[in-house]
């Protein structure tokens, strides 16, 4: 499910840049951007908190490969990348609000209907910068937010 959905986070990207070959009013073309790119966002994030920090590693190594880097073992963050991940990371969810409040309160016209999709675009290329920034052990924190505690939790109270 996770592969999948890491696939599918990919395919956004790839369809909205032919947008404008598509019959569609610009309306319609503006809310299929909106809608899609946003989705592949949420997809992509999702899959990383399901596939974990081995898939992150794996995923790093490859693309140093595919640049002609040696890998290296992974140095800690430093407080500077961390925030400045932290800082892609939330400003990568930030154009889908942008563009959703252009379509709702204005009628963007031809050509920023285009611009507009890049915009959603340049968030997601953020979202994916910073999932580099941040590495492995700031994905697998953010796994821990959505693992239930279970048993643990409730044999903690009772020993109060």
């Amino acid at each position: 499910m996770g592969l999948a959905m890491f696939i599918y986070g990919f395919v956004p990207m790839s369809v909205v840049a032919f947008l404008p070959f598509f019959n569609l009013t610009l309306a319609e073309a503006g809310t299929f951007a909106v809608v899609f790119l946003a989705s592949g966002e949420l997809s992509f994030y999702g899959a990383v908190v399901l596939l974990g920090k081995e898939f992150v590693t794996v995923l790093k190594k490859r693309v140093l490969a595919l640049l002609h880097r040696h890998h290296q073992e992974p140095k800690p963050v430093s407080r500077t990348r961390h925030r400045a991940g932290v800082v892609l990371f939330a400003a990568s969810f930030l154009p889908y609000y942008i563009v959703l409040v252009d379509l709702v309160f204005f009628a963007p016209k031809g050509a920023e209907i285009t611009f507009l999709a890049w915009v959603m675009v340049a968030g997601e290329v953020a979202g994916i910068v910073a999932l580099f920034l941040l590495g492995g052990q700031f994905w697998e924190r953010l796994k821990q937010l959505f693992s239930w505690p279970g048993d643990e939790v409730a044999l903690a109270g009772e020993a109060r």
